[in-house]
């Protein structure tokens, strides 16, 4: 059976500085930017031979906005519109981590009002969103993650199958706690778990899915060794948490979901893909792995739209739009692990996985500075 992952940080939040102005949709121009690379540079890199699309894609800093007004005009779309307009094909679902009305910090939010720097503000009755989201390919099943029955032994068949909405098969879980004071040091922190049913000739398995983007601090990296520490420690936390009280605490339930398969070839697999924020050598990942989970991408080498590009072949899943000549750094990733029992290095083929993808903008005032991941996993 293969499962096809894929994983994308978007940096959508320039959109704030760019939205059309009145009366077009504020997010027109972004969403064709996104759908234009969607459909004429990443489909076409995951359509060479033997390749299909992705099963489920997993973003980072998407945005979306929600009108609170007694009468929305139309004008502000929700994040989920703006995914669905860019992602043909899946079905698309957003989940806010930082708003401007359940986050207020001015830090964040002034420059976008009326008396802001930006051109086109935003006014006070819109909810301003960043967050993350989650693309299922139509005809993937998805299933709930709890189900009415606590005993595994009078759960019917199916009983995890969801209506059209599917927000039963989604749970976002929060990794920091603490006052949001307007920076990155402090922005809050989501794992958005869902879980789907694959089959393929007569064969099926549950996958659980995690959606991550760990935290990361103003200035780490830059050479000053306490801060590099502080850094990492806090991500340690977050990875903790992740697999001692989302992972092991699913694994280790045995109300209100379908049980786990006995069969090695039956249990349920796991998938943990996003921005980590952390290079390979870190102790963050260096945990993810002693955990049992595989790098489902071992090439990091950048495959860029450009060949001629300075990044090209290079190591690395992140660069900087401004300078080119800076050396790009590996902070994306997708793991994937058994449930129960830990991999053997050859109990997965990951030869169908691609290499760090640089794609091509043609405005590239909405450029991501993050590659598109795609693993393909077969088990």
């Amino acid at each position: 059976m293969d499962i096809s992952i894929m994983s994308w940080n978007m940096a959508g939040a320039k959109l704030f500085e760019q939205l059309d102005s009145r009366p077009y949709p504020v997010a027109g121009s972004y969403t064709a930017a996104f759908r234009k690379t969607w459909e004429e540079s990443i489909a076409v890199w995951l359509q060479t031979p033997d390749q299909l699309q992705p099963d489920i894609i997993l973003l980072q800093e998407c945005i979306g906005f929600e009108d609170m007004s007694t009468s929305p005009s139309g004008r502000w779309q929700t994040g989920r519109a703006i995914l669905q307009g860019i992602f043909s094909g899946y079905q698309c679902y957003f989940f806010p981590a930082v708003t401007s009305h359940n986050n207020p910090h001015p830090g964040k939010w002034n420059r976008y009002t009326e008396t802001g720097d930006v051109k086109n503000y935003i006014p006070a009755h819109v909810d301003v969103q960043q967050g993350y989201g989650i693309c299922i390919r139509k005809g993937i099943s998805s299933r709930k993650l709890w189900v009415p029955w606590a005993d595994p032994e009078n759960i019917p068949p199916d009983a995890d199958l969801v209506d059209t909405e599917c927000i039963s098969c989604f749970e976002p879980v929060s990794i920091t706690t603490g006052l949001y004071l307007g920076q990155r040091d402090t922005e809050p922190r989501l794992v958005i778990m869902g879980r789907v049913k694959l089959e393929s000739e007569g064969e099926s398995r549950y996958l659980n899915f995690l959606n991550i983007h760990l935290n990361t601090l103003s200035g780490e990296r830059e050479g000053n060794v306490r801060l590099n520490r502080r850094a990492g420690a806090s991500r340690l936390r977050q990875i903790e948490l992740i697999l001692d009280n989302i992972v092991s605490a699913y694994q280790e339930t045995t109300h209100y979901r379908i049980p786990a398969g006995t069969q090695q070839s039956q249990r349920d697999i796991w998938v943990i893909g996003g921005d980590f924020n952390t290079t390979p050598d870190s102790d963050e990942i260096n945990m993810i792995r002693q955990s049992g989970f595989i790098d489902a991408i071992p090439d990091k080498r950048i495959e860029d739209k450009n060949p001629d590009s300075a990044l090209h072949n290079k190591i690395g899943s992140k660069w900087s739009l401004l300078d080119s000549q800076t050396p790009a750094i590996n902070v994306d990733y997708i793991f994937c692990g058994l449930e129960q029992f830990t991999f053997a290095e050859d109990g997965l083929d990951t030869t169908g996985s691609k290499r760090p993808f640089r794609p091509y903008f043609e405005n590239p005032a909405f450029a991501s500075d993050h590659a598109v991941l795609l693993a393909r996993i077969s088990l």
